[in-house]
């Protein structure tokens, strides 16, 4: 990029401008930049996802929205798909969960995820495009039940390397400006990190407990059926001991009386005998 003229009359092809600032390649700017404010009814967000890989003399450019000097330092100058969405307040209020957030907040862009950093208080957005998270900054207020929502821009700790300058010609004031919106987004993105871990041990812990729960009363229901059985099994068996019983005591009954049957039987023998062997004597 030569100079602001060029570079307005380059995108000024998308719709009218209102101003431009052009910042030249310095000793501590490692590239050029510039700064375009279109009209209010030009669709920047369009302009953005329709020229990712658009060149200009030969040099690719990068586009994204500029963030008003009132958000945090590195929120402006570091780019992030992940946006931190949070009440002002701890909540119990079951309805701003995730499900609702991503209804919201996906007419900026298409949602990889929603995580819970502090439930139904606070959720870390993941969107697609990294447009997406200047342009919800950009449309704030943004409200759910009359509470405004605070918003902000998350670059994960292992992602804050990659925004590290190595150009060893910033003089030393530039260099404390730099090294202080490094440790400031380093400090946020560790706060959110602990929570996120914090989160999901808890997740963890109440999907365990819920599974205890659950566990204890299936071995709870089954105990139940299993004493159930043993009362059933100690009736019948109470059953087929009294059959046994009856069964036993008809059984001597029927022996006794075969018993004295038989018995009357050998009496009726010997008397026929006795009988047979007096007429023979006589």
């Amino acid at each position: 990029m030569k100079n602001n003229f060029s570079f307005s009359s380059f995108f000024s092809q998308f719709g009218k401008i209102e101003s431009s600032t052009f910042f030249p390649k310095t000793s501590q700017r490692h590239s050029a930049a510039a700064i375009i404010t279109y009209g209010l009814s030009v669709d920047v967000n369009k302009i953005i996802k329709d020229n990712q890989r658009i060149t200009f003399n030969g040099q690719n450019l990068f586009l994204r929205r500029t963030l008003p000097i009132i958000r945090p330092a590195y929120e402006r100058f570091m780019s992030s798909n992940q946006l931190l969405v949070s009440l002002d307040s701890l909540s119990n209020d079951k309805q701003f969960n995730e499900i609702n957030i991503r209804k919201y907040f996906s007419k900026y862009g298409s949602i990889v995820s929603c995580r819970i950093v502090i439930l139904y208080t606070t959720y870390l957005i993941d969107f697609v495009e990294i447009n997406s998270v200047d342009w919800v900054i950009l449309d704030e207020p943004h409200f759910y039940n009359d509470k405004e929502l605070i918003l902000r821009k998350y670059v994960s700790p292992n992602r804050i390397g990659n925004f590290r300058t190595k150009n060893t010609k910033f003089s030393s004031l530039e260099k404390i400006r730099r090294l202080k919106h490094i440790i400031e987004a380093i400090e946020f993105g560790q706060k959110v990190e602990l929570k996120l871990i914090k989160s999901f041990y808890e997740e963890k812990i109440i999907k365990y407990n819920e599974g205890i729960k659950k566990l204890t009363i299936q071995l709870r229901k089954i105990c139940d059926q299993m004493n159930e059985d043993s009362e059933r099994m100690k009736e019948k068996n109470n059953s087929l001991k009294l059959i046994i019983e009856q069964n036993q005591r008809i059984g001597k009954y029927i022996t006794d009386l075969y018993k004295t049957k038989i018995e009357n039987e050998q009496n009726r023998v010997n008397e026929l005998t006795q009988a047979i062997t007096s007429l023979s004597f006589y």
